[in-house]
């Protein structure tokens, strides 16, 4: 069966561009600032992080979920791993963040979350992430380990978005994994759960920018 990518309408309680915000409780004044007149405010950041994660979505799909090749860990995760620091700052620039406190985060996609939490409802976030990943498959490997630790509701705590956070870290940030050829052997995210997560933060911030410009 060949693979689409997920869109708008399918995101459970969320028919419509009018919802993400509220479903996630954005605040309410966020963002503090839109247009600071230089490539880095709110608007140039989000353009930005919806051009990459349409790009990324693209690259996760044409990969087939075949996550053993070169395509899956370098250009795939790459994408992804772009689509997120991108959105995730964009989330930080609107609660007020200069330019210089966002280079201060790197790369780092979970510092950048962990960051950004102020801004959202967290609780609502992982919830709505969770109904819209439940269609996912436990990898056996993961299902192993995860028994091996005494792990309980193997099913939800493998789709938690910032624990997948943590593992692109490893291979999107220094030494740049999903970039360069680095001898030994790596651990990889699932897309689709970061895909998920990521696409709910921008859709929301993109709801409340066209709804106050």
């Amino acid at each position: 069966m060949q693979q689409v990518p997920f869109s708008y309408e399918t995101i459970s309680g969320c028919r419509s561009l009018t919802h993400f915000a509220n479903a996630i409780d954005l605040s309410d004044n966020w963002p503090l600032h839109i247009n600071d007149k230089d490539q880095m405010d709110v608007s140039g950041l989000l353009t930005w992080a919806q051009a990459y994660l349409r790009g990324a979505e693209l690259l996760h799909f044409e990969a087939s979920g075949d996550y053993q090749t070169a395509f899956y860990s370098g250009p795939v995760i790459q994408g992804i791993g772009l689509a997120t620091e991108l959105t995730l700052k964009t989330m930080l620039r609107g609660a007020g963040k200069t330019q210089k406190e966002l280079r201060e985060f790197r790369h780092n996609t979970y510092n950048a979350y962990i960051a950004s939490r102020v801004s959202f409802d967290e609780v609502r976030f992982i919830n709505l992430h969770l109904s819209n990943t439940a269609h996912l498959k436990v990898p056996d490997e993961v299902r192993g380990r995860l028994i091996e630790h005494g792990e309980n509701d193997i099913e939800t705590r493998w789709r938690v978005y910032f624990d997948h956070l943590r593992v692109l870290d490893t291979i999107y940030a220094s030494p740049y994994k999903s970039r360069y050829v680095v001898p030994g052997s790596i651990s990889l995210p699932n897309s689709e759960v970061i895909l998920v997560g990521t696409k709910i933060l921008l859709s929301a911030m993109s709801e409340r920018i066209t709804s106050t410009s």
